[in-house]
Parts: C-alpha cells; sequence; structure tokens
C-alpha cells in the first residue's frame, strides 16, 4: 500500500503545483512568498487549530512567512496577530498575562497563518487584487485550508472573499448589521481586521468579546 504523505511531502506537492500554475500563467513562481503551520509540533498539540488569513506580504518575493514567525513575533503586524492567538489559544486571560514576549512567541508558533496573495505587494493592499488572486489560486487555496484542517478561522480583512471560497452559508442581513463570526459544521470562522496600525489591548477585549459570543452559541 502506498504510504500516506507526510505534511513536509503534502507541502512540497502543494508548492510545486503553485510554481507550475504560475509558471503556465506567465507569473513568476520564484516570487511566492510560502506560508502555512508555523511550528507542527506546537500546531498538533494546541487547544485549537487557529489559522489567520491574511491578505499578502510587504514586498517579499520568494519569502517564508513561517520562517518569520518561528523566531516569534517582529514588526508591530505580527505583535498584533501573536496577542489575538494567544488570547484565541489560552481562552482570553487578562491581557497583561498574554503581554510577555514567551507567550507572545509560543502562540505565534502555535497557528498557522496563510496569506490569500501569494505575491508580495506593497505597503497597501488593494482589494481587488486580493479577491483576483483569491479566485485565480482557489483550488489550492482551498486545497491548503484543508490540510491545514482549523477549527477556527481569523479572516483579518478577508472575509468577503472566505465566503465564496469555502463556501460559507450566510443569510444576508437586511439591517446594516456586521457578520462577526460564522459556524460551519467543526469550524469558526470569525470575521476580522487587518493587523496593521491597531491597538493591541483595545483589538484583544474586542475579539474576546466575540469569542464569548462564539461560546455562548
Amino acid at each position: 500500500a502506498a504510504m500516506p504523505l507526510s505534511e513536509d511531502n503534502m507541502n512540497d506537492e502543494l508548492w510545486n503545483e503553485w510554481q507550475n500554475h504560475y509558471r503556465e500563467s506567465g507569473l513568476n513562481p520564484a516570487e511566492i512568498c510560502k506560508d502555512g503551520i508555523v511550528d507542527s509540533s506546537l500546531f498538533a498539540v494546541a487547544s485549537s487549530k487557529v489559522l489567520f488569513v491574511l491578505r499578502e506580504v510587504n514586498k517579499w518575493p520568494g519569502g517564508d512567512l513561517k520562517e518569520l514567525l518561528s523566531v516569534g513575533p517582529k514588526y508591530q503586524i505580527w505583535y498584533a496577530v501573536a496577542t489575538w492567538a494567544a488570547g484565541l489559544l489560552n481562552n482570553f486571560p487578562p491581557f497583561s498575562a498574554v503581554d510577555k514576549l514567551d507567550v507572545l512567541s509560543k502562540s505565534l508558533r502555535s497557528i498557522a497563518a496563510i496569506n490569500i496573495k501569494k505575491l508580495s505587494g506593497g505597503s497597501q493592499s488593494d482589494p481587488q487584487q486580493i479577491n483576483l488572486f483569491a479566485r485565480f489560486d482557489s483550488v489550492l487555496l482551498r486545497r491548503q485550508i484543508k490540510q491545514i484542517a482549523p477549527q477556527i478561522i481569523v479572516a483579518c480583512g478577508t472575509f468577503d472573499p472566505l465566503v465564496w471560497l469555502l463556501e460559507l452559508d450566510i443569510i444576508p442581513i437586511q439591517q446594516e448589521k456586521r457578520i462577526h463570526f460564522i459556524q460551519p459544521a467543526g469550524l469558526t470562522v470569525i470575521n476580522w481586521r487587518h493587523p496593521t496600525r491597531v491597538n493591541r489591548q483595545e483589538t484583544y477585549r474586542e475579539l474576546s468579546k466575540i469569542f464569548r459570543g462564539i461560546q455562548n452559541k
């Protein structure tokens, strides 16, 4: 019988397909920025399998997000993600309990993080570009998310493309009412903000409220 593919082999196969997909379309496969589960041993034992879905990396062709995050938070954006991850993984203790470098670093290594657009962008994301790449890469993105098998997806400014990408069942609400989260089978998708220029303590509190709402459903 064929051996089941290890996680590394599955990842290699996925990225090989991504590179071929880009090569065939005239895009430079060497510019793909890889992403996914940061540390598979920590992810395997985490209290929840949490996946953050972001838009794109900033001017980093050919980079590897997993390597960047494996050394703990660098840059404001990843301090914000690490703070939110620490809350989600530890049932939102007081902010002071998670606002420690060792807690933030371990939390960041215990999650998965992917970008919808695998090619670098600039400092400002173009929502139309993100949506076009979501469509262009839809088959591979779905497979990547399926391989990660998250229980919680935090959509960081990416909720709109994820609605159709994951075929989420949503009943549009007539009033001007924001959908904070939805729960398809075995999954929670949180409609959340992008982590640039945020107040970590305030957003930690906001996310905690949403998380309590999820638990009470």
